[in-house]
């Protein structure tokens, strides 16, 4: 659900708390009662819908995060073992391409992870003989292999919920369109008795308005990372300053400066809307130039992949 239909359910929800808390002078007012009737109908359609929309989202992402935990372990514990077969038959070559510590696999991207564990279960394969005294099995390979497989099918399985929640996304706004026009209705019926009941006239007006309560939320996320291997990186300054040089910036300043913290990211909130130009820097890296959009009441991200100079 869209922050601005969050906003518009609040006031419904507000409006139905009244009516029903003035039940003794609604049920009085000609043609309210039906039009209200449906407007509860709705609310529950449109609480149902947002409820199942994170849901799906939620129970990919548990998911997919409990089998990158699990292959992160079996490949890291492969990696120290290859990496012993590698130190005592003095193979460098083999010790450079399969010795990654816990804390490098967590930092890769899914997808980075995948294919550099998949190295990995290759290299023990082609080293299994070598590996049986560190207890590697056909048994464990095919456990490694199940594992790799199961979190690759997890990446592109939110796709599908992905869908569901476009879906569901669609049929929010024929649902909000609905409600609108049985609040429209009330508006009228509640308007046609304001001199006869004016407090509760005026109660409804006050509950009726849509209050934003959105202030100071995130308008953009930046993420910087290695082209190759994707790992994020920290300390990157990104320079934002706006495109159409005839608009102001945040607090009249020119240009907004921030540096990526160890997670290779940052957030900023009240971005005014506009396109920016950003420059990308940090020492032992190319220096690159990115445009970025930004719209009112939008998140938009950002992702910058850097090569080393």
């Amino acid at each position: 659900m869209q922050t601005v239909q969050e906003i518009r359910l609040n006031m419904y929800l507000a409006v139905r708390n009244f009516i029903n808390l003035n039940d003794t002078v609604a049920k009085t007012i000609p043609k309210l009662s039906t039009s209200f009737s449906a407007l509860e109908g709705v609310i529950s359609q449109i609480q149902s819908i947002g409820e199942k929309q994170k849901d799906v989202i939620t129970g990919f992402a548990k998911d997919k995060k409990r089998l990158r935990e699990t292959l992160i372990t079996i490949a890291a514990d492969n990696s120290r073992k290859l990496a012993a077969v590698a130190k005592f038959s003095k193979d460098e070559t083999l010790m450079d391409k399969v010795r990654f510590t816990p804390t490098e696999l967590k930092r890769m991207t899914d997808v980075a992870l995948k294919d550099y564990a998949m190295i990995i279960y290759e290299k023990v394969d082609s080293n299994i003989d070598k590996l049986t005294e560190y207890e590697i099995t056909p048994e464990t390979q095919k456990s490694f292999m199940d594992t790799i497989l199961a979190y690759n099918a997890s990446l592109s399985t939110p796709r599908s919920g992905i869908a569901e929640k476009s879906q569901a996304t669609k049929r929010l706004v024929l649902i909000f369109e609905e409600a609108d026009t049985y609040i429209d209705e009330m508006d009228f019926a509640i308007n046609a008795v304001q001199l006869k009941n004016p407090d509760f006239v005026n109660g409804y007006r006050t509950v009726r308005r849509i209050v934003d309560t959105s202030s100071g939320r995130l308008a953009l996320k930046a993420t910087a990372r290695e082209a190759e291997g994707r790992i994020p990186v920290k300390g990157v300054l990104f320079s934002f300053s706006i495109a159409d040089e005839n608009k102001g910036l945040m607090a009249g300043n020119s240009v907004i400066m921030k540096k990526t913290a160890d997670k290779g990211n940052f957030n900023i909130k009240n971005m005014p809307a506009g396109t920016y130009r950003v420059q990308v820097s940090k020492p032992g890296y190319k220096d690159k130039e990115v445009t970025v959009s930004v719209a009112d009441g939008e998140m938009s991200e950002l992702v910058v992949e850097l090569e080393k100079a």
